[in-house]
């Protein structure tokens, strides 16, 4: 169990970097409300409104706010509220909708958990729906603005929606799910405990969940998703670029394999226009200044440095840690068989005036096909080695 945000994801933090309030009621709720919230002071007392019409109509609920140390009085306004199903937890030193999430879910008590935002964009009115799809069999259910009942408020914005939308694609090697966005889940108590290697990034915490947790069953609700009626969204350039590395991250977690060799093929492909480029550049520039041995020499070398920055980036993640000089020399020792071939391929055809223009793609394409899968096993094995966890 483990990632890089949460080494161990239910394992509670130190007791220093928070405050519980908790609230004077022994008894054990059948349902577990987790609230993440930050400057959402304002949010809390319509939302407990709403969110108390279901406890007094016989639901047997918490409600686990997660705060982290917003200094906006939402200590206060949950003293003020005084409901003893209620608990506030206060971060500090801890920020990121994700792990606050993880947090509430550490300390819940009920058989079924409901993750849910503080600003009113999800109704507390679709909760019993989204429990009854639970207990006919799904394994996570997700409050929904695409499917048919499902909605957004008037005035939602078209880049928001297209946003929604290119992410919604991006999620599709993991689920079917069509609002693989929203944060409004539900799920049991078991499939919690199913997770594994929890690593959440960002603002978006429910595809890690439903990945992690090994759901297969995910069934929507329909749900009429509301603008937020106080504080700011949350919704930012950077949360968006938090996507792109978690959907990645998700990619590498379930197909590790996949995941290492299709960058290193797409990156070996674009080194072929590279050196071909390269060519073409020194052929314009420095002819007569260096021989053609040279400029295909030199525009190996930079090609292979190309190579090497971009796998170790993408192809070989998990070793950036280890010595870049180490890696580029055993890089370069891999490389020597296709960058042998592309050579003399490449000085070979050079000489022929109708073939010249064309020979440094040759040269790179034959080279790279007999290397592509050679380089790839023995680059994993030796050069990017994974390093045991212990």
């Amino acid at each position: 169990m483990g990632g890089q945000d949460v080494t161990d994801s239910r394992n509670a933090p130190e007791a220093s970097d928070m405050t519980i309030h908790d609230s004077a009621n022994p008894m054990r709720p059948s349902l577990s409300i987790i609230v993440p919230t930050y400057e959402e002071a304002d949010s809390l007392p319509p939302l407990f409104a709403r969110i108390g019409d279901l406890h007094d109509s016989g639901l047997s609920l918490e409600v686990i706010v997660v705060d982290d140390d917003s200094r906006d009085g939402t200590e206060q306004a949950m003293r003020n509220l005084a409901l003893p199903w209620a608990r506030l937890i206060t971060r500090r030193g801890q920020r990121g909708l994700s792990s606050a999430v993880l947090t509430g879910l550490r300390a819940a008590r009920g058989d079924t958990m409901i993750v849910m935002d503080a600003d009113l964009s999800h109704p507390p009115e679709a909760i019993p729906a989204m429990v009854a799809a639970l207990d006919q069999g799904a394994d996570f259910v997700v409050g929904s603005r695409y499917v048919p009942g499902g909605s957004t408020e008037d005035g939602w914005g078209v880049l928001r929606w297209i946003n929604s939308k290119v992410a919604t694609v991006m999620a599709r090697p993991f689920t079917t799910v069509k609002d693989c966005m929203s944060g409004f889940l539900g799920f049991r108590a078991d499939a919690w405990q199913r997770a594994v290697d929890l690593d959440p990034v960002g603002y978006k915490i429910g595809l890690e969940l439903i990945v992690k947790c090994q759901c297969r069953n995910v069934v929507e609700v329909p749900i009429h998703f509301s603008t937020r009626q106080h504080g700011e969204s949350k919704l930012t350039l950077k949360v968006q670029i938090q996507y792109l590395d978690h959907v990645l991250r998700l990619l590498r977690w379930k197909h590790p394999k996949w995941s290492s060799f299709v960058p290193f093929a797409l990156i070996g492909l674009s080194g072929i226009g590279v050196y071909a480029g390269l060519l073409a550049i020194f052929g314009a520039l420095l002819d007569g200044l260096l021989s053609t041995d040279l400029q295909v020499i030199l525009a190996i070398a930079l090609t292979i440095g190309w190579n090497f920055l971009w796998d170790r980036w993408l192809a070989f993640w998990y070793a950036r840690g280890d010595s870049i000089w180490r890696q580029f020399i055993g890089f370069m020792a891999v490389c020597a068989v296709p960058v042998a071939i592309n050579y003399f391929v490449t000085t070979w055809l050079v000489d022929d005036r109708m073939i010249a223009p064309a020979a440094g793609a040759i040269g790179a394409l034959i080279g790279s096909a007999a290397g592509v899968v050679f380089n790839w096993f023995v680059a994993r094995a030796i050069v990017f080695r994974r390093r045991s966890s212990s």
